[in-house]
């Protein structure tokens, strides 16, 4: 009698014994989920391991469009919800693009009130020495950031 393969852990946590005619080489239960996630796994390692597959295929898909005039245009006009597919995905890309800008835009309009505060905590007499050294390095650090805060009185 053939010796049943040691139990093991599938990805959704239950126990399985691997089935006597595959043995070492089941990895899953059998869930589509489990089978989704080893296959996640699987193209994981394989584009960690051959990260330049992809990198030289720019000329091979140039030449082929140019040798195709028009498909590009076709294809669009022929399927509508791949263009908007598209679309959606751009509008979130410049969504996104813009709240970093405007995050960006709102520290720098605040870099005279923050400057103002650190100013004020370094000339207050009620700190101690460990506060006023961290609050001087602290200046130090924000004003060599910004040069044009440099000469203030």
């Amino acid at each position: 009698m053939k010796r049943q393969g040691k139990p093991k852990k599938c990805f959704c946590g239950v126990v399985i014994v691997p089935h006597r005619k595959v043995g070492s080489r089941q990895k899953t239960c059998g869930a589509k989920e489990c089978q989704r996630e080893l296959k996640r796994r699987n193209n994981a390692r394989w584009r960690k391991s051959n990260p330049d597959h992809w990198l030289d295929d720019y000329d091979r898909v140039k030449a082929w469009l140019d040798a195709h005039p028009g498909h590009l245009k076709g294809y669009r006009k022929s399927h509508p919800e791949y263009v908007e597919k598209c679309r959606e995905a751009q509008r979130r890309r410049d969504r996104s693009k813009k709240l970093h800008l405007d995050i960006q835009d709102r520290i720098k309009r605040q870099t005279s009130e923050i400057i103002d505060q650190l100013w004020d905590k370094v000339h207050s007499d009620n700190l101690d020495i460990q506060g006023a050294e961290g609050i001087k390095s602290l200046e130090a650090l924000f004003l060599l950031g910004y040069p044009s805060f440099m000469n203030r009185s």
